[in-house]
Formats: structure tokens, sequence, C-alpha cells
């Protein structure tokens, strides 16, 4: 369990440090809606760290924002809107992190 505490909060200061300068630059009200999301999922990041066999369901839907993450990031790739560049810091990050969450998810025994 400690593997799990260990990258969730990591993951949860990392995604809130990189909100901040998210939420200095100009935007529509959606612009911010999404940021409150994101916002919202740091906290669960924390709580997943927090106590890792407790919340063990609540790292599909985590994985799965990493995964869709990806996913839509290398469409607008195919696409030819966003560069090689911004993929592979992405993979680097948010892709690594999802692996890291899956290993995590095995990792961490059920609470039954």
């Amino acid at each position: 369990m400690k593997f799990a505490r260990v990258v969730f909060w990591i993951a949860g200061a990392f995604g809130a440090l990189a909100l901040v300068p998210l939420y200095r630059q100009p935007g529509e009200p959606m612009y911010y809606g999404f940021l409150a999301t994101l916002a919202a999922w740091q906290v669960a990041f924390f709580l997943i760290g927090w106590n890792p066999k407790r919340f063990r369901l609540l790292m599909i839907p985590a994985i799965l924002e990493k995964a869709l993450w990806m996913v839509t990031l290398l469409a607008f790739f195919l696409k030819g809107r966003t560069t090689l560049s911004e993929l592979a810091v992405n993979a680097a990050t948010h892709g690594l992190l999802g692996v890291l969450f899956i290993v995590a998810f095995i990792r961490t025994p059920s609470a039954e």
C-alpha cells in the first residue's frame, strides 16, 4: 500500500502545482469549470493516497482519467492540433502516472 500512497500523493501534488498557472490565464467560464474539475481530481488523488485500501475502487476512474486524456491528446496529434513534443511531455507525465495507477491498483488489496 505504500507504493499507492506515494504514487497518488505525487500525482495530487503535481496536479495541484500544475493548476496554479492555469488559473492565472484568461479564459471563458467553461475553461474555469474544467479547471475546477481538475482541482477536484487532485483532492481525489490525495484521498486515495491517504487510504489506498479504502479508496481502491476510486483508482479505476483515476486510471480512466489518465487514459482518456492520453487518447484525446493522441487524437489531437493525429489531426495536427498538437505537437509531438506536447504529446511526449504528456506521455511522460500523465501516461506514466496512468501506468503507475494501474500498478497501484493491482498491488493494493481490496478492503473486504
